[in-house]
């Protein structure tokens, strides 16, 4: 990662090239809010949607471990499923 010397010297060459061509700064800061909005969508995304992630990692690797177990589940909940549904007189 950057040290805080070198982030430092590159806010130093932006202030400089803001100093330089003034025209460019406000397109300049649109272009990094966007950015910056964009990452921080992912980020809460992400964080939002964690355990739904989380459980299908965690799914995904019981079906690898335990060939037999994803079929098995699917019967299981599809008995459980017809237990509790209503039945059709």
């Amino acid at each position: 990662m950057f040290s805080v010397s070198k982030l430092k010297l590159i806010a130093y060459a932006f202030a400089l090239l803001a100093l330089a061509y003034p025209a460019m700064v406000p397109p300049a800061l649109g272009a990094l809010g966007a950015v910056v909005a964009a990452m921080v969508a992912v980020v809460g995304w992400v964080l939002v949607n964690l355990s739904l992630t989380l459980t299908i990692a965690a799914g995904l690797l019981l079906a690898r471990a335990l060939p037999g177990v994803p079929r098995w589940l699917g019967r299981a909940l599809a008995a459980s499923a017809a237990a509790v549904a209503p039945q059709k007189a």
